[in-house]
Parts: structure tokens; C-alpha cells; sequence
């Protein structure tokens, strides 16, 4: 009997598992810490699932926390991105909400820098 209840709860628990699972930043571009020559024309992102558009979105900022955006961000499926304006050398740094369509949220920020 022991055996068919534990059996029971790892397949309800397997079974659980992908529902359960948060989108994640795979990676961006650029990247955090970037050290860069030119300015980068957008802020790309990857993420581990896919984005509900309505309530995701990256916000960038130079040191004077002016948003150097030069239109809203998209999401399209696990990708995420916002154009740029040309960016002058300094600090900027790059905020960003997730929202899987499951509606698990994921955030975070990060820096990077063009160099002259």
C-alpha cells in the first residue's frame, strides 16, 4: 500500500512539474557587464518560456535615469526586446519584468557601458 501511495504522489508530482516551472533570462544582448564601442541599436532577451506581452517589458535608463527608449518593448514568444536611441558613452542600466503566460513573474536589472 506504501508503495501505490508514493507511486501516486510522483506521478501527481511529475505531472505538476511543468506547470510549476518560471520563465528565466537565458541571456541578453548586450550583455550585463558589456563593455561596448557603438551603441547598440536594441536590448534583446531570451527567456526559458514564453512571455504574455501585456504585463512584460525592459525599461532602459542612462545615469541621469532618463529612459533612453526610442519606442515600447515587444515581446514575441520567448524574446523580448526594445529599440534605442543613440546612446552617448556612459552607464546605462537595463530593467526588466517577465511574465510567463502561466503569469509567473520574473525581474531583475542589470548594467553596461559604452566606451568612447
Amino acid at each position: 500500500m506504501r508503495n501505490r501511495t508514493a507511486l501516486a504522489f510522483l506521478v501527481a508530482l511529475a505531472s505538476a512539474a511543468p506547470a510549476l516551472a518560471h520563465t528565466h533570462l537565458v541571456d541578453a544582448t548586450p550583455a550585463a557587464g558589456a563593455s561596448l564601442t557603438a551603441s547598440p541599436a536594441e536590448v534583446v532577451m531570451h527567456f526559458t518560456g514564453a512571455l504574455e506581452p501585456a504585463f512584460s517589458n525592459i525599461v532602459v535608463t542612462d545615469e541621469k535615469d532618463h529612459v533612453v527608449d526610442s519606442g515600447p518593448s515587444v515581446a514575441d514568444g520567448t524574446t523580448m526586446r526594445v529599440p534605442l536611441k543613440p546612446l552617448k558613452p556612459g552607464r546605462y542600466e537595463v530593467t526588466w519584468r517577465a511574465v510567463s503566460i502561466d503569469t509567473h513573474l520574473s525581474d531583475g536589472k542589470y548594467f553596461f557601458l559604452v566606451a568612447p
